[in-house]
């Protein structure tokens, strides 16, 4: 129960960052604004985790693999969505990034972490119908951008499914908010160089209310705690099962654009909506792992179950 209800609270707490997102990008450039996302995020974890001392349990292989996928997850990542988010509206950057779920279930059978049953891959088909359904009805509001937002959008899954892979073997040795502060600081130098050559100094910004707003919302329960969440499950639950919760987010994120930004809601929504939450019935809340036993000499309380 612990972990369906994590499950179901990072899945709304992620939706929740497609329009805060959008909202961000429209005053503040996107790569300077992702920066200052992971900027506030460090400003609590690392205390954090020098507080509870989790650095003592890191190993130099770890730190390696977990800071090389921070790269790829919160670096390059961060960079492809929040400028192809420039062009998108925010439901369907929700819908671009539900495909992950595909690409990590290739990646891990191809690497020998996945094990394909007939029972997951009905799960993901039904998924893709419900995002194919709301593409269908939401490629007409698109709006300007042609490809380029789309193309940022759907090569940042392959970011995401394949830093989720390799992560998965190391979820059980580097706590989460270890890890959370290790692949924020590495994806924050990647971040960094692009919004200082492309976009100049922050302070130059226009940081409106409404961009402040958004970052303490991305950078406090979009960073901070469902990236904690999300860790914490994925040493408890197969890789393609954690990422279904981004076929899960696309109605929610569809209907907070609607009410936030005046994106248009199309009635052919439902019909994806209802598709997608079946096949998360039937996928990722079925099979769920034991903890992952941690290799470090003293165990950090992060890898018990939360209490």
């Amino acid at each position: 129960m612990r972990v369906r209800a994590a499950w179901v609270v990072a899945c709304l707490l992620w939706a929740g960052t497609f329009p805060f997102i959008r909202i961000g990008v429209a005053d503040v450039g996107p790569f300077t604004f992702a920066a200052a996302r992971l900027v506030v995020a460090l400003l609590v974890l690392v205390p954090l985790v020098v507080a509870r001392r989790e650095w003592a349990t890191w190993s130099r292989s770890d730190v390696r693999a977990v800071t090389s996928a921070g790269l790829l997850l919160l670096g390059v990542n961060y960079a492809l969505v929040y400028w192809g988010a420039q062009y998108v509206p925010s439901g369907l950057v929700a819908i671009l990034l539900a495909t992950t779920p595909i690409v990590a279930l290739a990646l891990g059978a191809l690497l020998g972490s996945e094990t394909i049953t007939v029972r997951k891959v009905i799960a993901v088909s039904l998924g893709l119908l419900g995002v194919v359904a709301i593409v269908g009805t939401q490629a007409a509001s698109a709006g300007a951008g042609g490809l380029r937002g789309p193309a940022a959008l759907v090569a940042s899954t392959c970011c995401v499914a394949g830093a989720y892979v390799w992560m998965k073997g190391h979820t059980g040795r580097v706590p989460p908010l270890s890890m959370a502060a290790l692949q924020s600081a590495a994806g924050l130098v990647v971040l960094t160089g692009l919004a200082l050559t492309r976009e100049g100094s922050p302070l130059d910004a226009q940081w409106s209310a409404r961009a402040l707003g958004a970052l303490a919302y991305l950078g406090w329960a979009g960073s901070v705690i469902a990236f904690w969440l999300n860790y914490w499950l994925l040493a408890r639950m197969d890789t393609s099962a954690m990422l279904m919760m981004g076929l899960a987010e696309v109605p929610i994120a569809v209907a907070l654009g609607a009410m936030i930004l005046g994106e248009r809601l199309p009635p052919g929504t439902l019909l994806g909506a209802v598709c997608i939450l079946i096949s998360v019935l039937l996928g990722p809340l079925q099979r769920v792992n034991r903890p992952a036993t941690t290799t470090c000499a003293r165990p950090s309380s992060t890898d018990r179950p939360a209490q």
